[in-house]
């Protein structure tokens, strides 16, 4: 794996639809979204609208997608990372929730957490957001709606601004009483 870059999303709205047209997203609401659902956000503001989106560069080409939400808000959502099937397993995200993370909090000082959901049986994301520090601190039950109509549940992974500075990961207590 070389170096990775991360270039602001300025419209490339074609490379856009490449990108989500040809791969696969098994743990997103639309797996197969169609260039004129993606043509309809993009015209939207969804990709703009107290959002950052970046691309994903290797050697100037474009090998994924990072969304992050609420960016006006002291809590950010890491709402999406997107990535080419051909390089899924080989390290990308864990280097791109890295960036995030670092990107978010060296951005601004007012930034206390970041958030990031993913689907239960997303394993390898939650194994990304493990190898990154984030902690697990909640489990969500029908709380992922598919496009389809199917729901499955989410658990949900933090960083907090504290643990990024130490570098170390606070563990939480949720069971700390039966209720």
């Amino acid at each position: 794996m070389n170096y990775l870059d991360f270039q602001k999303f300025d419209g490339e709205i074609d490379e856009l639809i490449d990108l989500y047209t040809k791969n696969e997203w098994h743990y997103h609401a639309n797996p197969n979204p169609s260039p004129d659902e993606i043509r309809e956000r993009f015209k939207s503001g969804w990709f703009h609208d107290d959002k950052e989106t970046f691309w994903v560069l290797e050697n100037n080409q474009k090998i994924g997608l990072i969304i992050i939400t609420d960016v006006s808000d002291t809590i950010p959502l890491l709402y999406d990372i997107r990535l080419l099937e051909e390089i899924r397993g080989q390290g990308y995200g864990e280097k791109c929730v890295k960036w995030v993370t670092d990107y978010i909090f060296l951005s601004s000082t007012n930034k206390i957490r970041i958030e990031a959901y993913t689907r239960h049986d997303n394993y390898a994301m939650r194994k990304v957001f493990h190898k990154c520090d984030y902690e697990k601190e909640g489990y969500l039950r029908d709380s992922w709606e598919n496009d389809d109509g199917r729901v499955y549940d989410s658990v949900l992974y933090a960083m907090i601004r504290s643990d990024w500075e130490k570098d170390q990961q606070t563990p939480i207590n949720i069971n700390d009483v039966p209720y």
